[in-house]
C-alpha cells in the first residue's frame, strides 16, 4: 500500500528559516541568499577543521585536567548527559548547551552519539536499525506519550527544553529490565531540582522559541519550578512576503515542586502540557492540513529512604491526549485518549554486592478513534478508503525485576525479568509476554572493561497506537526483539575513552508504522520481521579544561521482510560518521566544531510518467520502482557555535551563534513527484522528479537573559 502527500514542512524550513540576522530590537529579520560552492571547497573546510583542531590541541596541551571515569557498569550501549563538569563515557551537560542544535532540543544532542539514525527536520530518531517510534522516553521516572511538537512532520521539536535538564541517559541496546515498553531505545531525562536558595527568573530567546523559567524555594523545606515556552513561527512568516499560507504554531509549559516532608520522605509534583496546531495551505483542497493537538501529563511522586542505601518510589499519574487532524478534501483522523495508574518501585542494596530493583505498574486507558482517510495509492487518481471507528478501555500491568551483582571487583552481572499483561487484547490471543534480560560486564585490567548482554524486549500495541492506519482496529501481540551485545572500553588514562560494541538484533511480530504528514512518499508496506547488525564506535579525549574532542563511527545493515520479501529497512544507515570538538578560548569564551557524515539510506525509485488524454490534456501516471532498491546520496555536514556567559552581579546574559552547514552542502531529504503547471491555465503541462532538499545554511542567534 502506498500514500503520497507534499513535504510542506520541510520545504518551510528550507525557504523562511535560514536567517543571517535575528536582532531582538524590533525582530528584524534579514534573508541570507546561498550560493552552493564546488565541493573541492567543501574538503578544504573540511581539512580546515582537522587542522583547528590541531591548534587548539597544541595550544591546550600544557593545561591537562584528568577526568575521573565511572566505575564497573554493566549496562552496554549507554551514553550519559550529566550535570557536571567533566566527560564520564560521554558528555557534560555544559558541553551539549555549546552543541550547534536547532532549538538547543536535549533530543537532538542524541543525534551525535553513533548507532543513532537521524534527520535535520525532525528530533526524533532511530538507534541500530529499528523505527522512530521504537524509542521510549522517560521524563523524571515517567514515561511519556509522544513528547513532540509538529508531530504531523515528524516531531521537529521535543516538549521538554533543555535547561530544564539534570541529566540523560540514552540506552541503545542491552539495557537491564527495570525499562519496558519499547524495544529499541530509552532516552531517560532527569530534570534539575528547582532553586532552594533564592528566587530567579531565566528568559530566553533563538530562532524559532522563546521561554520564560521562573523558580524559587517553598518555605524551607522545599522549592518549585514553572517554565513556559511558545514557538513563533508563524510570527516569524507574518513578516515574510511568502507565497505559502503556512500557520504552525506550538506552546508548552513545565512545572515541578519539590517538598521534604520529613528526613527521610519527599514528595515531587509535576506537569507537563504541550499544545499545536497546523494549519498548511487551507484553501489547496488536494493537500491542506488542519490539526490540532493537545498533550498532558501529571504525576506525583512519594519517596521514602530507609536507611542510606534503600528506598521505594509511589507513583500516581494521569495523563490525556487529543488529535484532531483534517486533511484533503474531507479525510478525518481524529483521536482522543486517556490514562490513569500507580506504580511502585524499590531499589534496595544489598550487602555491598546486590543492587535489587523492582517494581509494578498498573494503567487504566480509554481511546476513540474516528478514521476516514483516502489514501492515494500509486497510479492515476486511484485512492483506496481506511475507515476506523472505535471506542475502547482497558487496563495493563507490567511487573520488573533486576539485580546487579557485583561479583568481584573484576566481574558484575545484571540479571532480570520484564512481565507484561494486556487486559484488552482481543479474544483468543495471548495477553500477556515474558522478557527475560541478562548482562556481564568483566573488566581484566584498570583500563579495560568487556561487556556483553541477551535479552527480549517487548513492545506491546497501546490502545494509544493501535495502527489504524492499516486498517487494524484490535490489539494483538506485542512487538517483539531480541538483542545480542559484545563490546569492549579500554580508558588508558582517566581522561581518554574508547568504546567499541558489536550487536546483532532481531525483530519479530511487526505491525504498524509511524507517519508522518510532511513527508511526501511514504510507503506504507509494514514488514513481519527483520534484523540489524553492525559495529559503533565512540572515542572521547579531554585534553585538557579547555579543550576536547569526540569522535563516533557506526557500520549497520538492518533488513526486513515483507510480504515474503527480503529488504533493506528505512534506517538502514551503511556508514556513519562524526567528529566534533569543543575549546575554551578564553574564561567564558566557548568554540565548538562538528562534522557530521553518513552515507544514503534506501529510497524507492519513482516513475512519473505523462499521459496525454483525447482532450489534450496531460495527466501524470505516479508509480513506483521496488521498495528501497535505491539509495539516497551522502550526507555531510560542517557546524560550528560560539557560545559567550557574560555574568554580572545581580543578573548573567548568555548568547550563542551558530552556523550550521557551513559549506552549505546540498543535502537531499529525498525524490518527490512533480507537476509542472501553466501559470495562466494552471493545467498540468508535464511530470516531473524533484529533490527535495535539506538545510542549506543555517546561521542562527540566540540570547537568554538570568536574574
Amino acid at each position: 500500500m502506498f500514500s503520497l502527500s507534499d513535504s510542506q514542512f520541510g520545504f518551510f524550513l528550507r525557504k523562511n528559516l535560514s536567517v543571517v540576522g535575528f536582532q531582538l530590537r524590533g525582530f528584524r529579520l534579514t534573508k541570507l541568499s546561498c550560493d552552493r560552492q564546488p565541493l573541492t571547497v567543501y574538503w578544504a573546510v573540511f581539512t580546515l577543521f582537522f587542522g583547528v583542531m590541531g591548534l587548539f590541541t597544541a595550544l591546550a596541551e600544557d593545561d591537562t585536567a584528568p577526568v575521573q571515569l565511572e566505575k564497573i557498569v554493566v549496562t552496554p550501549g549507554r551514553f550519559t548527559i550529566y550535570d557536571g563538569a567533566s566527560a564520564k563515557i560521554s558528555l557534560s551537560k555544559q558541553e551539549i548547551e555549546r552543541f550547534p542544535l536547532i532549538d538547543n532540543d536535549v533530543m537532538r544532542a542524541g543525534h551525535i552519539f553513533p548507532g543513532v539514525a537521524s534527520s535535520d527536520y525532525s528530533t526524533r530518531f532511530s538507534v541500530r536499525g529499528g523505527e522512530k517510534d521504537d524509542i521510549s522516553v522517560r521524563l523524571d521516572g515517567m514515561e511519556l506519550y509522544n513528547p513532540y511538537h509538529l508531530q504531523d512532520f515528524g516531531g521537529a521539536i521535543s516538549l521538554i527544553g533543555l535547561g530544564l535538564i539534570q541529566n540523560t541517559n540514552l540506552l541503545i541496546g542491552g539495557f537491564p529490565a527495570a525499562y519496558g515498553e519499547k524495544m529499541s531505545g530509552v532516552f531517560d531525562i532527569t530534570t534539575r531540582t528547582p532553586n532552594t536558595e533564592k528566587f530567579s527568573a531565566n528568559f530566553g530567546v533563538d530562532l524559532i522559541n522563546a521561554t520564560a523559567t521562573l523558580e524559587g524555594p517553598l518555605s524551607k523545606k522545599g522549592s518549585w519550578l514553572l517554565s513556559a515556552r511558545r514557538g513563533y513561527i508563524d510570527l516569524i512568516l507574518m513578516l515574510m512576503d511568502i507565497d505559502e499560507n503556512y500557520k504552525p504554531q506550538y506552546a508548552d509549559i513545565y512545572s515541578k515542586l519539590t517538598y521534604q516532608v520529613t528526613p527521610t520522605d519527599t514528595v515531587t509534583l509535576n506537569g507537563l502540557y504541550g499544545w499545536d496546531t497546523n494549519r498548511i495551505r487551507v484553501d489547496d483542497v488536494d493537500n491542506n492540513l488542519d490539526s490540532r493537538y493537545d498533550n498532558s501529563t501529571t504525576w506525583a511522586k512519594w519517596r521514602h529512604i530507609f536507611g542510606d542505601s534503600h528506598w521505594t518510589d509511589l507513583f500516581v499519574f494521569a495523563g490525556t491526549s487529543s488529535q484532531d487532524r483534517t486533511t484533503g478534501k474531507a479525510d478525518v483522523d481524529n483521536r482522543n485518549f486517556g490514562f490513569f495508574g500507580t506504580k511502585a518501585e524499590l531499589t534496595a542494596n544489598l550487602f555491598d554486592k546486590h543492587t535489587l530493583r523492582s517494581g509494578v505498574t498498573w494503567r487504566w486507558l480509554t481511546a476513540q478513534y474516528q478514521y476516514d482517510v483516502q489514501e492515494r495509492q500509486a497510479g492515476i487518481n486511484v485512492y483506496k478508503p481506511i475507515l476506523a471507528d472505535i471506542d475502547d478501555k482497558g487496563s495493563e500491568f507490567n511487573l520488573f525485576l533486576q539485580d546487579e551483582w557485583q561479583l568481584h571487583s573484576k566481574l558484575a552481572l545484571n540479571v532480570g525479568g520484564h512481565y507484561l499483561y494486556q487486559h484488552y487484547r482481543e479474544e483468543g490471543i495471548q495477553r500477556y509476554e515474558i522478557g527475560p534480560r541478562v548482562a556481564l560486564a568483566v573488566k581484566p585490567t584498570q583500563q579495560v572493561v568487556l561487556r556483553g548482554a541477551w535479552g527480549i524486549y517487548h513492545q506491546p500495541v497501546h490502545l494509544m497506537g493501535i495502527p489504524v492506519e492499516d486498517g487494524i482496529e484490535t490489539v494483538g501481540r506485542a512487538e517483539q526483539a531480541v538483542h545480542y551485545i559484545l563490546g569492549v572500553e579500554y580508558t588508558p588514562v582517566d581522561s581518554f575513552l574508547v568504546r567499541v560494541e558489536g550487536y546483532y538484533n532481531t525483530f519479530d511480530n511487526l505491525v504498524g508504522r509511524l507517519r508522518e504528514f510532511g513527508r511526501q512518499n511514504q510507503i506504507f508496506d509494514s514488514p513481519e520481521s527483520g534484523d540489524a547488525k553492525g559495529v559503533d564506535v565512540f572515542m572521547t579525549h579531554v585534553v585538557s579544561n579547555r579543550l576536547t574532542w569526540t569522535l563516533g563511527y557506526a557500520f549497520g545493515i538492518a533488513e526486513e521482510i515483507a510480504n515474503g520479501t527480503k529488504r533493506f529497512r528505512q534506517h538502514d544507515r551503511r556508514h556513519s560518521f562524526a567528529v566534533s570538538s569543543s575549546y575554551r578560548f578564553a574564561p567564558t569564551w566557548y568554540l565548538y566544531l562538528s562534522w557530521r557524515f553518513h552515507t544514503g539510506e534506501p529510497r524507492t525509485p519513482l516513475i512519473h510518467r505523462e499521459i496525454r488524454l483525447p482532450d489534450g490534456s496531460i495527466v501524470c501516471d505516479r508509480q513506483f520502482s521496488d521498495i528501497h532498491s535505491a539509495r539516497m546520496p551522502a550526507y555531510h555536514s560542517l557546524d560550528f557555535r560560539i557560545t559567550k556567559r557574560s555574568p554580572y552581579r545581580r543578573w548573567e546574559l548568555s548568547w550563542y551563534f551558530q552556523i550550521l552547514n557551513l559549506y552549505n552542502h546540498a543535502n537531499l531529504d529525498q525524490y518527490a513527484f512533480s507537476q509542472r503547471r501553466d501559470e495562466d491555465t494552471n493545467a498540468v503541462i508535464g511530470c516531473a522528479i524533484e529533490e527535495e532538499p535539506l538545510f542549506p545554511i543555517v546561521p542562527t542567534l540566540g540570547v537568554t537573559v538570568t536574574f
